[in-house]
């Protein structure tokens, strides 16, 4: 595939998953029970309450934008991965009994972490990032005998 080509797919990749994650994200600050009421059926962590949906949100929400921009790559797009597949791997019960409303919806988080997936395979590539434009603008080094 054309370089060009490959580094729009990618942008258009993680801008469609980070407004996926976002919306995802927003949710702990707009209804901080949902929040709650998936730690205690999902995971069985019964300890975290309503209070804190803002803190764990505040901190999604800044590797989410991170991830947006393409910044620190390896980091965030890694973090975004697994925030998004520990979330999609609880789920599975209900991705399984898909013929169940609303559980057909949930279907809509495997394609997206197919995307995570590649975006962090091809991270490198990612040429239109900050960490991208920023390795366009490195003046080359030229590698010495044993790197």
């Amino acid at each position: 595939m054309e370089k060009s080509k490959l580094a729009l797919a990618l942008l258009i990749m993680r801008l469609s998953a980070a407004a996926f994650m976002i919306a995802w994200t927003s949710l702990k600050f707009r209804v901080p029970q949902s929040f709650e009421n998936i730690f205690h059926k999902f995971y069985g962590l019964h300890f975290v309450t309503q209070d804190l949906a803002w803190i764990v949100g505040g901190i999604q929400m800044l590797i989410v934008l991170a991830f947006a921009i393409g910044i620190l790559r390896t980091y965030t797009y890694g973090a975004v991965l697994l925030m998004h597949g520990v979330g999609t791997l609880s789920s599975i019960p209900n991705l399984i009994d898909y013929t169940t409303y609303p559980n057909q919806l949930m279907w809509a988080a495997v394609p997206t972490l197919g995307s995570m997936v590649a975006l962090f395979l091809l991270r490198a590539d990612d040429q239109f990032s900050v960490d991208g434009m920023r390795m366009k603008s490195a003046p080359a080094v030229e590698a010495t005998p044993g790197e």
